[in-house]
């Protein structure tokens, strides 16, 4: 028998999977059962047939309520990919009933209040919680963030990043792993991108600015935020990248996390004798590991048995995860303010997302402003 007995809560892609069209494990249950450590024991939906079909294709016994599950064999792991809706309730019902762990599918919560009372049980209880952004586990992307923060790049000058689109469902993914490299978010503005995300228009795509505290050389940085995508098929890049430029190097993470460009600062080919300009070298730093497999979830699975088994924090807490999803908030009250200045941390916590995919009308009418 394995040591550590997982149960998935939510039927959907993000659950069980459908067809996957990503080169690396995207789904909870295939995650456990690639995972040496785990053994998938059961599945939960509200929806009796997804949960059925789930159960025949995984070959384990369905839920169709977690409490049930609960009480019938509680299980050591806790997966939920039901949406953040139910994400605050199995943390409650895991952590009572003594889970040794809770991996939740992003975002958290919709709410930095209720986001702040998770954050607080969590202080409070042995349970090891993980929210799932990803580039968090990422061996690359973590090396990446230690380079820098070690003056590997000099003195880091600027950060740019592109995402696909979405300030709620997308951007956190970025600010999750920035809480990485930064000390703290002094502040942000922004405004509403020009690019509209057709798929889902409450999500809108901002562009704007973060400033970061960067404590390595006790300074702020500005970080520069741009959407690429519309979120339809037609019509849309997926161009989702990082780019972090110090005084002696220039880093891009480029292809969603797939590729690493490495650019030197030299003198300038151009303006000779009191510029640099950074030129693209053939030879990436090891210390970037920008050829270790991309196996985002099997390494947050491996990462969360390992705070379970040494008793420390995960890569993405739920302290994490309200920390980079308030950053979310302040963007998108920010831009429904054309760009106004807003300070962190929010001194008004009870901001929430209308739903997953933010809630233009509902941000709105918290900035003060009326709808037309």
């Amino acid at each position: 028998m394995k040591p550590y007995r997982a149960a998935v809560i939510g039927c959907g892609p993000m659950g069980v999977g459908t067809s996957n069209v990503f080169p690396f494990t995207y789904n909870f249950a295939e995650t456990i059962s690639k995972t040496p450590q785990t053994e998938l024991v059961a599945v939960v939906d509200l929806d009796e047939e997804k949960a059925r079909k789930a159960s025949e294709k995984w070959k384990v016994p369905y839920f169709t309520n977690s409490r049930t599950l609960f009480e019938k064999m509680m299980p050591d792991i806790i997966c939920c990919a039901a949406g953040a809706q139910a994400n605050a309730s199995t943390i409650y019902e895991a952590s009572v009933r003594g889970a040794k762990g809770v991996y939740c599918e992003k975002p958290l919560v919709l709410s930095l209040k209720e986001a702040d009372e998770l954050a607080t049980l969590e202080s409070k209880t042995k349970t090891k919680f993980q929210v799932n952004y990803l580039r968090n586990y990422d061996t690359c992307h973590n090396s990446v963030i230690e380079y820098i923060r070690s003056g590997g790049i000099g003195n880091l000058q600027a950060v740019r990043t592109t995402y696909n689109g979405g300030v709620m469902s997308v951007f956190p993914h970025t600010t999750a792993l920035l809480g990485k490299l930064f000390d703290k978010p002094v502040s942000v503005s922004a405004v509403l991108s020009p690019i509209a995300n057709i798929s889902t228009r409450a999500d809108p795509n901002v562009d704007g600015t973060i400033r970061y505290h960067f404590g390595p050389y006790n300074r702020d940085v500005s970080v520069q935020l741009l959407a690429t995508g519309r979120g339809k098929a037609e019509n849309n890049t997926y161009i989702y990248e990082l780019e972090f430029t110090g005084s002696k190097a220039r880093i891009s993470i480029k292809e969603n996390g797939w590729r690493v460009e490495y650019e030197e600062m030299l003198p300038s080919r151009i303006f000779t004798g009191f510029e640099t300009h950074p030129y693209r070298v053939d030879r990436i730093p090891l210390e970037l590991n920008a050829e270790a497999p991309r196996e985002f979830m099997l390494n947050g699975l491996q990462q969360l048995i390992s705070a379970i088994e040494n008793d420390t924090p995960t890569n993405c807490n739920l302290a994490c995860a309200r920390d980079a999803e308030e950053i979310a908030h302040a963007l998108a009250i920010s831009a429904c303010r054309n760009g106004q200045s807003v300070a962190l941390p929010l001194e008004d916590r009870t901001h929430a997302f209308e739903n997953a995919r933010a809630g233009v009308a509902l941000l709105m009418e918290q900035a003060g402003i009326a709808p037309k």
